[in-house]
């Protein structure tokens, strides 16, 4: 691949920087949840994942394949929300210590379980038709209404919410399937 100034700035000559970075885009939401929910102010949790990704890409070396990024950046995302709230002279709640490793627990499992449907979600979404990825990606992502969508289709209406019903439910079925199963997908 030639290099071109795009791929040299995100780091096309660096193979972990490039690889970090889809990492932290992709787990970017998760920490920012993850953060939102111990500091409760949405500025100081833009900070802080800016100060996260410098310190997660400075231990990026550290961090083993096969173990969750989005796991592995939570821990550093809890410590630093810790850091952060200990700076602080007011608090808008003041929370205790064991009050606050609570929450962080929580907010922590929940992150993972997000992941883990989502991943749950990519993976019956393979279980599709052709037509039902399409009339799924017309309603949910463009935000088509169903009248546009059975227009465009030479379709009903009615066979476009019966296409949806059933992707949805089989969707679902998946989903528990999967999340239940002991082995990721």
């Amino acid at each position: 691949m030639p290099t071109t100034e795009s791929n040299t700035r995100l780091g096309g000559d660096n193979p972990s920087q490039l690889e970090f970075t889809r990492l932290f885009v992709a787990s970017q939401a998760a920490f920012q949840g993850f953060l939102l929910t111990l500091v409760h102010d949405r500025h100081a949790t833009d900070d802080l994942v800016q100060e996260l990704a410098c310190r997660l890409w400075m231990k990026f070396g550290d961090y083993e394949r096969s173990r969750s990024f989005v796991a592995w950046g939570l821990g550093f995302a809890r410590l630093l929300a810790f850091e952060w709230r200990r700076l602080q002279a007011r608090l808008p709640v003041p929370l205790d210590e064991t009050t606050l490793q609570a929450l962080a627990d929580v907010a922590a499992e929940r992150s993972l379980a997000s992941e883990d449907r989502h991943e749950a979600l990519g993976h019956c979404l393979q279980y599709l038709t052709d037509h039902q990825r399409q009339v799924l990606q017309a309603r949910y992502y463009h935000d088509q209404a169903v009248a546009d969508i059975a227009r465009q289709a030479q379709r009903t209406e009615m066979a476009v919410y019966k296409v949806l019903k059933r992707a949805h439910q089989m969707l679902l079925d998946c989903m528990r399937k999967t999340l239940a199963s002991p082995t990721p997908p």
